[in-house]
C-alpha cells in the first residue's frame, strides 16, 4: 500500500481538488430557475463567454468541452510518479471528445451537409480545430477525416464501413475501435489499478452496447446487423450480450435486462420504444454513482482519476442540457429531469 500511496499521492490530491469544483445539484437548480441564458453561459464559462442568442451556442460547447479535455491533460501531468500504463489510460480516456468529433465529421461528410449546418453540431476537440472541421466538411471526403489520425488500424476498421456509405455502421466502427482500445488499456499490471479501471470502463461499455441494441430495435435493424455494431467487450452482461441483439422486439429486449446487474435502471419504465432516452439517463446515473463510489475507497489507484473524468463528462452533459434548454425555452422541470448528476 505504501508503494501505491507514493505513486498516486500527488495525483490523488489533484483529483480531489478538481472534484471539489464540480457544480452542486442545488447550484444548478438555482441557475435553472432564476438565470437568463446569458447569465447561465457567463456563470458556466466563468465569464469567458456570454450570449443571449440560441444560434451562437457552438463556441460555448467548444469551450466547456475543451475545459474537460484540459483537465485530463493536467491530471496526466500530476501522474508522473504513477505507472506509465496508468498515465496512458488517463490520456486515452481524455480523447473521447476527439473521437466524438470524428464521428460527427464522418456524418457530415457522408451526408454532404453544408459547413455552417455541420459545425452547429460539432464541438472541436484535439487535432480537430474549428478551422480544420470546416475544411474537412467542405471536402465531403470522409477518408480525409480518418487520415487526420494517421492510424492504420482505425482506417482499416472504419474504411470498410465507409465503402457502404452507412452512417450508423461507420459510427459504430469508430466506437468499436476507441472503446476496444480503452478496454485493452485498462488491463493494467497492478491488480488494484486494473480492478478500479475495468469496473468503470467495463460498465460504460456494457451500457453503450445495451443502448446500441435498443436503438437498433427502434429503427428495425436485424439481429445480424445489430450484432456487428456491438463493441466486442462483455464485462457483466453475460448471456444478455447476445440475447439482447436477437430479441424479437424492443419489449423483449427490455425484459432481458431484468436478468442482469443493470436491472435497476429498467425498473418502473413502460415497455415502450419511447423510453430509450429514460433508459440512457438511468444507465448514466448508475455509472455516475459508481464513479462517486471510487472516492469512498483507497485514493491510491488510477480509478480515482478515471472516476473524476467520467463525472466531468456527466457534468458537461448537464451544463449543455441547461444551456440548450434555456435557449429553446424548455420548462425548468423538464430541464431538471434531464440531468445526470
Amino acid at each position: 500500500m505504501t508503494g501505491s500511496a507514493d505513486r498516486y499521492a500527488e495525483l490523488a490530491a489533484a483529483v480531489r481538488s478538481n472534484k471539489a469544483e464540480l457544480i452542486h445539484r442545488d447550484q444548478i437548480e438555482r441557475i435553472i430557475e432564476s438565470s437568463s441564458l446569458s447569465e447561465t453561459i457567463n456563470h458556466f464559462t466563468h465569464g469567458q463567454l456570454t450570449s443571449s442568442v440560441a444560434t451562437e451556442l457552438a463556441p460555448v460547447e467548444a469551450l466547456l468541452t475543451q475545459q474537460v479535455i484540459s483537465m485530463g491533460t493536467n491530471l496526466s501531468a500530476y501522474a508522473l510518479l504513477a505507472p506509465q500504463e496508468s498515465r496512458n489510460l488517463i490520456q486515452l480516456l481524455s480523447k473521447r471528445y476527439e473521437f466524438d468529433c470524428l464521428k460527427q465529421l464522418l456524418k457530415c461528410t457522408i451526408e454532404e451537409v453544408e459547413p455552417e449546418a455541420g459545425l452547429r453540431d460539432i464541438a472541436p476537440a484535439g487535432r480537430f480545430t474549428a478551422e480544420r472541421c470546416k475544411e474537412l466538411i467542405e471536402t465531403r471526403n470522409p477518408i480525409r477525416v480518418i487520415d487526420i489520425f494517421a492510424d492504420k488500424d482505425l482506417k482499416q476498421i472504419v474504411g470498410a464501413k465507409l465503402s457502404e456509405r452507412d452512417i450508423r455502421a461507420t459510427v459504430a466502427a469508430v466506437d468499436q475501435y476507441y472503446y476496444g482500445k480503452l478496454w485493452s488499456a485498462s488491463k493494467l499490471p497492478d491488480l488494484f489499478d486494473a480492478l478500479s479501471a475495468r469496473s468503470l470502463i467495463g460498465e460504460l461499455i456494457d451500457h453503450l452496447n445495451v443502448l446500441q441494441a435498443l436503438r437498433a430495435k427502434v429503427v428495425g435493424l436485424d439481429s445480424r446487423t445489430t450484432a456487428e455494431m456491438m463493441i466486442p467487450v462483455n464485462y457483466a452482461l453475460g448471456k444478455a450480450f447476445s440475447e439482447i441483439t436477437s430479441a424479437s422486439s424492443f419489449t423483449n429486449a427490455l425484459r432481458i435486462m431484468d436478468k442482469t446487474q443493470y436491472s435497476q435502471a429498467f425498473r418502473n419504465l413502460p415497455a415502450s420504444e419511447t423510453v430509450t432516452v429514460e433508459v440512457e439517463r438511468a444507465l448514466w446515473i448508475r455509472h455516475a454513482k459508481n464513479c462517486l463510489n471510487m472516492f469512498a475507497g483507497s485514493p491510491f489507484n488510477v480509478g480515482l482519476a478515471l472516476g473524476l473524468l467520467f463525472l466531468k463528462h456527466y457534468e458537461l452533459h448537464d451544463l449543455l442540457a441547461v444551456i440548450n434548454g434555456k435557449a429553446n425555452n424548455v420548462a425548468s422541470d423538464r430541464i431538471t429531469e434531464s440531468l445526470i448528476l
